[in-house]
């Protein structure tokens, strides 16, 4: 019992510590020069911020090179007419911040903000745990691969969580494979990947 409400407590403070990035502030202000000030309050070092366009192709990248507060201004009416995002990815989620150009009149739609919290990917022993929570319900595709010979990876498990919020999976693994396991978690058009060890 003890064990079970320890990885209940280890989860809580998991999803506390996402869900209290959520509010984080960001302005967007249209100078008279035609620029755009963008300013974050709270920015991490080595945070990545990108402007992508409606095809996801990504048009401008920046990693944050001091932590605290960030701003820079931005020239986004030579921009062809269409829709936009600022992504900020961040350790534990990717905000985007969609936006429009129309006859160089840049707007900004803050009710569109999306927040896609990544999965938490923890190994101990010869168990794999994993944990995600977001804000809608969506298919998460689990793959696990073993480290064969130290430059390929063989699959050796997948399964598909099916309209979870949030949700908190464990995974044994063989006891005398002590190499390197991959995890591969693909949700929201989005796939991140951890690596683990033993």
């Amino acid at each position: 019992m003890k064990k079970i409400m320890k990885h209940i407590l280890a989860l809580a403070i998991v999803f506390a510590t996402l869900s209290s990035n959520a509010t984080e502030a960001v302005t967007f202000t249209n100078k008279e020069d035609g620029k755009t000030l963008l300013m974050f309050e709270n920015v991490s070092q080595g945070d990545q911020l990108l402007v992508k366009d409606a095809f996801g192709i990504i048009l401008y990248k920046e990693s944050i090179e001091k932590s605290g507060q960030y701003n820079k201004s931005f020239d986004l009416t030579s921009l062809p007419d269409g829709n936009y995002i600022f992504e900020l990815d961040k350790k534990h989620q990717i905000r985007t911040y969609p936006f429009k150009v129309d006859l160089s009149v840049v707007t900004f739609n803050k009710a569109k903000l999306t927040v896609i919290n990544k999965p938490v990917v923890s190994a101990k022993y010869n168990m794999v745990y994993v944990t995600s929570n977001n804000q809608n319900p969506t298919d998460y595709k689990i793959e696990i691969f073993y480290n064969t010979n130290g430059s390929y990876f063989e699959k050796i498990h997948t399964e598909t969580v099916k309209d979870a919020i949030n949700f908190g999976k464990k995974f044994k693994l063989l006891e005398d494979k002590k190499e390197d396991y991959k995890v591969v978690i693909t949700y929201e058009g989005r796939t991140f990947t951890s690596i683990v060890n033993f």
